[in-house]
């Protein structure tokens, strides 16, 4: 690790920090994660819940962060800022870690 950022929440033995990377978590309400926010992932023991954030890997290996909401059954990754699309959860996507704290720069 290049930095060290501490943390009131335990993501386990491999819990790990992202910089978030693109405007779509970027919003004018709270919660916003601008680009450069530090996020820390939880990967594994989490449970999927409607209206938490998680990253999610494609089957090509894209991945991203977004919140996750349940509608009737079905899954979408929602993006915060509304000039991006939400994606819908299929068979191609998967969930890899929820993010449990996040450190947003210039503080």
């Amino acid at each position: 690790a290049e930095e060290y950022l501490a943390s009131t929440e335990n993501a386990g033995s491999h819990g790990y920090w992202l910089d978030v990377r693109g405007p779509s978590m970027t919003s004018t309400t709270v919660p916003s994660f601008p680009e450069g926010t530090k996020i820390l992932v939880q990967p594994e023991g989490f449970d999927l819940i409607s209206g938490k954030f998680y990253v999610a890997r494609h089957r090509d290996g894209e991945t991203t962060f977004k919140q996750y909401l349940n509608d009737a059954g079905c899954g979408y990754l929602m993006p915060l800022n509304p000039t991006f699309k939400p994606l819908e959860i299929d068979g191609d996507w998967e969930i890899i870690g929820r993010v449990i704290d996040a450190k947003i720069p210039g503080l």
